[in-house]
């Protein structure tokens, strides 16, 4: 993994985590969707194995959070995403 794929990996993570864990006065869910989802659907068009090493990816950095809502934001945030099958 290139230092520019692991920059672009933690940046997706950072905003999917700052969406999911925003007041919903400030970002409404409907809004962190019409964020989410367009994101997601472009993700699709990565091979299987390349939205697996990503997944993985973002699996590592949610291990390396200390904050526990982070940490579960940021492991679920493969399944938010449609990285799994």
């Amino acid at each position: 993994m290139t230092p520019l794929e692991r920059t672009l990996a933690k940046a997706l993570t950072e905003v999917v985590i700052r969406l999911d864990l925003s007041d919903d006065d400030a970002i409404t869910p409907e809004a962190t969707m019409q964020v989410i989802e367009p994101v997601a659907v472009l993700l699709q068009d990565l091979s299987e194995q390349d939205r697996q090493t990503l997944a993985d990816l973002i699996n590592k950095f949610a291990h390396e959070e200390t904050d526990p809502e982070r940490h579960l934001t940021a492991w679920e945030a493969p399944e938010t995403l449609g990285l799994l099958a």
